[in-house]
């Protein structure tokens, strides 16, 4: 995935949403084109998303959020 360090290794949480059939339908036809579950696809996607926030200037990085 993108992890930054790859030695720190985070807790695992649940996290529930709620999406259009035909957005789940997509996410399953992702996930499985790149061999993951609708799960680990869900979460390399989300993960790919605050990483790119955070380059842009959109949220704090990381160390800025534990201020």
């Amino acid at each position: 995935m993108f992890s930054e360090n790859h030695n720190d290794e985070m807790a695992k949480v649940t996290v529930t949403a709620f999406v259009e059939e035909d957005i789940k339908e997509g996410l399953k036809a992702l996930a499985d084109v790149e061999r993951r579950s609708m799960s680990q696809m869900m979460s390399f996607l989300i993960e790919k998303a605050i990483i790119d926030a955070r380059n842009k200037g959109v949220i704090p990085q990381a160390e800025e959020q534990d201020k």
